[in-house]
């Protein structure tokens, strides 16, 4: 009992917190967190734009590190293998896969393939859209490098980063559409888990996106889970996305390269969403980690003075690439 109401006390000073916060950035000043107080100086720690005023997930959307670990990260790794139920027959047999995707998603340059998935469980009662992405770090930042081509406006939400908003559609088209529609209808008040890494990450962010955007899912019934995820949107992307997902997080494993590309100064502005959850060390069972208040900037994994393209294919102790391949043994 004093748990809880420890707990309730802790989120009530947070809301009031983030509230001040913002007061106080619209009054032109910036708000200091090393003291909790609008244009306090000298300050080691201050505050300048409004998605960073400090903000966590209320308990009924709490992150579970079991979830993640148990769970999401099989789905996410069934990701790596041509035949993803081989993953779920190892570990979560109740999940069946009902379609997989493989197709050309770039329109610019030399063939790349995308790769993702749908299932379901009906013992579980969740519908599951997983896309696989790049296999290391440096491979996403020649992608990037190469292929960048502006932004594209996402509804009236903003910009998102284009080549990644194409990858979506190319899958989406190829099949995604039609059998998550299939799903929908077979079982109405399932939620869905929507997961991806690194590429796959953002472009599970903007299939999540999509999924509200076009009527197919309410926000509520989405899980929205990315590993690795690299900057997807500008500011308003963002500002839209989590005023819209109660239940959205970007796990980050120690010094991945890929969740600090693009940059986020420069004449496209591109800006992280909620909630980045960084684990500072080799993410094995029982590891801490930190939930980071705010969405973007020198905080959390970002104040990294150096970052690593191995961290980026190593999650929850294990390198998910070759363990999908294999089956999820």
């Amino acid at each position: 009992m004093l748990l809880l109401k420890t707990l309730g006390i802790a989120l009530i000073l947070g809301l009031a917190t983030a509230d001040k916060c913002s007061d106080c950035l619209a009054q032109g000043k910036h708000w200091c967190v090393t003291v909790n107080s609008c244009g306090f100086t000298p300050c080691v720690t201050t505050i300048t734009k409004a998605l960073n005023c400090p903000e966590l997930p209320d308990k009924a959307h709490a992150y579970d590190d079991s979830f993640m670990r148990n769970k999401v990260f099989i789905t996410h790794s069934a990701a790596y293998n041509m035949d993803p139920q081989k993953c779920f027959t190892s570990k979560m047999p109740s999940m069946k896969v009902s379609k997989v995707v493989n197709v050309n998603c770039d329109r610019y340059g030399p063939k790349a393939m995308c790769f993702s998935f749908t299932a379901y469980d009906t013992t579980q009662r969740v519908i599951a859209l997983t896309f696989r992405g790049t296999e290391g770090g440096t491979q996403l930042t020649e992608e990037i490098l190469d292929f960048f081509h502006g932004k594209k406006a996402f509804f009236d939400a903003g910009n998102v980063f284009e080549y990644f908003y194409d990858a979506f559609l190319f899958q989406w088209i190829a099949g995604l559409s039609q059998d998550l529609r299939n799903l929908k209808y077979k079982y109405p008040d399932y939620e869905i888990w929507v997961t991806g890494h690194s590429m796959g990450g953002a472009i599970a962010s903007i299939a999540a996106s999509y999924l509200v955007k076009t009527g197919l899912y309410t926000s509520d019934k989405i899980k929205l889970v990315t590993l690795g995820q690299p900057r997807t949107g500008d500011y308003a992307f963002a500002q839209w996305h989590d005023a819209t997902f109660p239940y959205s997080f970007r796990i980050v494993h120690h010094r991945d390269i890929a969740a600090h590309i693009p940059p986020m100064e420069g004449q496209d502005e591109l800006f992280h969403h909620r909630t980045e959850v960084w684990y500072n060390n080799n993410m094995t069972v029982g590891m801490p980690y930190t939930l980071c208040a705010e969405a973007d900037g020198l905080y959390c994994s970002a104040r990294q003075l150096d970052y690593s393209a191995e961290d980026h294919i190593w999650y929850f102790g294990i390198n998910f690439v070759d363990w999908g391949a294999a089956g999820c043994p």
